[in-house]
């Protein structure tokens, strides 16, 4: 199978990712109960990283329409995926431990974290054309370490919702 042959796949999967959280939400507000902080950010960085996916995984399909330059058609989602994702990862760490949200899991939200952050790097340099240059394989893995983080915090959103 060809990388760019999984970019609509990876875009159904954030689609669910983002519906099902949404779901939760619902759930959790109809039960009369209000939303803690670390919920509502949890919420609103798993629906703004699923978005970005999808709309990182969808560019290189209209992108091609306009040049067949690997440049543009791949270089172009693959520095708005990583600027968008570095930046939210980020603002995640620093909006948590402001906070003081609890990690769910640490050892795996830790280590999740660690590798969609180098993954998140490495598609941007990629993108750049610094590594690898414009490789659409280090995108769909890059996709998919987002997608990783995104189903930790949703399993992460469900304990919280579960255990209270």
């Amino acid at each position: 199978m060809a990388p760019e042959d999984a970019l609509a796949g990876i875009a159904e999967i954030a689609i669910g990712l983002a519906g099902f959280s949404g779901l939760v939400a619902a759930f959790e507000h109809r039960a009369g109960r209000t939303w803690r902080g670390d919920q509502k950010a949890r919420i609103v960085f798993l629906v703004a990283l699923s978005f970005a996916v999808i709309a990182t995984a969808l560019m290189p399909y209209a992108i091609s329409g306009w040049s067949p330059s690997p440049a543009l058609v791949w270089g172009i989602p693959m520095i708005s995926c990583g600027v968008f994702t570095l930046t939210s990862l980020v603002a995640w760490v620093v909006l948590s431990r402001r906070h003081g949200y609890r990690l769910q899991f640490p050892k795996t939200s830790i280590s999740i974290l660690i590798i969609s952050s180098g993954m998140q790097g490495a598609v941007l340099l990629s993108g750049l054309g610094v590594i690898v240059p414009y490789s659409s394989a280090l995108f769909v893995l890059g996709l998919l370490s987002i997608l990783i983080f995104c189903a930790n915090m949703f399993l992460a959103l469900l304990h919280i919702a579960w255990s209270d």
